[in-house]
């Protein structure tokens, strides 16, 4: 849309003819008695112009008018402009639709004068809106400007072949955002608010957007990366209104392009340069894939140099949405974005569940390169664990319980181990890991503190499946019934926060809710317990701290894990972690 410069409004924005300018009609014909009609033949008689009507179908058509505008629907366009007299040479023939192009009033020397508004009858304040025009000829287009700045409108050119657009740009403003609130009125509703407040909230957001665009505007858990607060309220909209969960996950994903493309002033200029600088290429665009230790110190040297953040996100591979959120996340806070994709041995207990692992390398670069890494560090085993390495890194305590009784201490040995050469080789100032391996996050986090490792762990909330199964690479594995089956571990974790919300505060009898909601489904857990996030010793009762269920279970031949926190006597009952 090309905005006219000689349309600019003044303090009187009805602008005066100026020499040269095609004469603007004096005398117009309305044809249509609706809303639209009604007003601008209320509203252009203040602006010098003679009106004729408006007009309906039966009246006689006058014979003393330069132009007609057509107020009708978009389908009865056609046939009002053929019914028009056709020996009247000169006549300028508009219609006032949005979506329409100038088709229609083939035969007639046409223009179009939409106003960019809602109007609700006569008495409509048409000054200071925007009203798109064309025009077949410059007199038609003329005409259509000097009857929108006649009612103070600001005329903007839009050509037919962007007619479609401008009227979608149109409707997601106004049609699409009333949608929105809708939505937004009904979870608020659930949670007994009413809409007062939000609409305190859109007002302000609205002005905010009007005053500085939407980049400078955007606010919220996603601008600041916070994917733990955003996957909360995707289980509630999930909870409360599933018909609309598809609709919030596709703002979701649109928010997070915006955010991604709006960083605080200089870091996007500093994303793309670090790009560059990991890339060695001019656009910065492709995801760069090392395989050695030495090479992936040699990049990220030079963004280290030059002050760059830079964020880990350890993985295995099998990608699936919570490793891509974790790059999300990543992406949003850091200029460097390493992904690691490394299968590692030493944490598999079953040598089966190792070589039943899937790997898809080429699948996995590809899906990290459109969550946002920069960088893909996939070693082979011995890059890792050369001939001779005989290095182990144990942490005590947290380590030995739930996973670490069932899978034996090495599994976590083997996770310390892996992690902490991961983060010695990047040495990144922040590494993501996810909430559905707790005991894992657990077990870094002790790590990270013992050892001084300089490196904040930020974890994100676990993604699940529409049905609440949490997404696992394992997931792939459940077949047939075992799928139906694999619920049961969602359903003992809703069935645990249930009793807690209920008032239920002994954990034997939270624990026996959750174990009831299992069988149901036919499964017994290898483990189902109340403990400390941080420690993972059992609790003995629900209080003011943070409680953990943790549950594991073999859903055919597939193990699968999952967690979820518990409100506190301190906390309201949220989404689950």
């Amino acid at each position: 849309m090309d905005t006219d410069s000689d349309s600019k409004l003044t303090a009187d924005p009805r602008r005066a003819r100026r020499a040269g300018d095609p004469p603007a009609p004096c005398r117009v014909a309305i044809v249509g008695a609706g809303r639209l009609g009604s007003a601008l033949a209320d509203a252009l008689p203040a602006g010098g112009i003679e009106v004729r009507g408006p007009l309906r179908r039966e009246d006689a058509f006058p014979d003393d008018v330069d132009a007609v505008l057509l107020c009708v629907p978009d389908e009865q366009i056609a046939a009002a402009a053929h019914a028009l007299p056709a020996d009247r040479p000169g006549l300028l023939v508009g219609h006032c639709s949005a979506a329409s192009t100038l088709a229609p009033l083939a035969g007639h020397e046409a223009f179009s004068l939409h106003p960019l508004m809602t109007v609700t009858g006569p008495g409509a304040a048409f000054t200071g809106a925007t009203a798109a025009v064309t025009g077949a000829t410059p007199r038609a287009l003329a005409a259509a400007r000097a009857l929108a700045e006649a009612v103070g409108m600001r005329p903007v050119h839009v050509a037919d072949e962007h007619r479609a657009a401008y009227h979608a740009a149109a409707s997601i403003a106004s049609n699409f955002l009333v949608t929105l609130e809708g939505m937004a009125e009904r979870l608020a509703h659930s949670a007994g608010i009413d809409r007062e407040p939000l609409v305190a909230l859109v007002r302000a957001s609205v002005e905010n957007w009007a005053a500085s665009g939407a980049p400078a505007a955007l606010t919220g858990p996603i601008a600041r990366g916070d994917e733990d607060t955003v996957q909360r309220q995707r289980e509630a909209v999930a909870e409360r209104l599933p018909d609309e969960l598809e609709l919030f996950d596709a703002l979701a994903a649109a928010t997070r392009r915006l955010a991604a493309s709006t960083m605080a002033p200089g870091v996007t200029a500093a994303r793309t340069h670090a790009a560059n600088e990991v890339d060695g290429s001019a656009d910065g665009a492709r995801m760069r894939t090392v395989r050695t230790i030495a090479e992936l110190r040699a990049v990220l040297d030079g963004p280290r140099r030059a002050g760059r953040r830079i964020g880990l996100v350890p993985t295995m591979g099998a990608l699936h949405e919570g490793h891509l959120s974790l790059i999300r996340r990543a992406r949003a806070s850091c200029d460097v974005v390493v992904m690691t994709l490394f299968v590692n041995p030493s944490q598999f207990d079953e040598a089966a569940d190792l070589g039943a692992y899937p790997r898809d390398e080429e699948r996995d670069a590809r899906l990290a390169a459109e969550a946002g890494a920069d960088l893909l560090f996939a070693p082979p085993a011995d890059e890792i664990y050369p001939p001779g390495f005989a290095t182990s890194v144990r942490v005590g305590g947290v380590s030995e319980q739930l996973e670490g009784e069932v899978r034996g201490v090495e599994h976590f040995a083997g996770v310390a181990t892996v992690v902490t050469k991961l983060l010695n080789i990047a040495r990144p100032e922040v590494a993501f890991f996810g909430q559905k391996d707790a005991q894992q996050v657990a077990v870094i986090r002790r790590l990270v503190r013992d050892l001084d490792i300089p490196v904040r762990i930020e974890v994100a909330a676990t993604v699940r499946e529409p049905d609440g199964l949490a997404l696992s690479s394992r997931n792939v594995r459940l077949r047939n019934g075992a799928r139906r089956q694999a619920l049961a571990l969602p359903r003992a974790l809703a069935a645990a926060r249930g009793a807690v919300a209920s008032g239920e505060r002994d954990p034997e009898r939270i624990t026996a809710a959750a174990r009831a909601a299992m069988r149901e489904l036919g499964v017994e857990p290898q483990y189902l317990a109340l403990v400390a996030p941080d420690t993972f010793v059992p609790v003995r009762r629900i209080g003011d701290e943070q409680v953990l269920v943790a549950v594991a279970a073999r859903v055919g031949d597939v193990r699968l894990i999952d967690n979820v926190l518990l409100p506190t006597d301190r906390e309201p009952l949220t989404g689950s972690s």
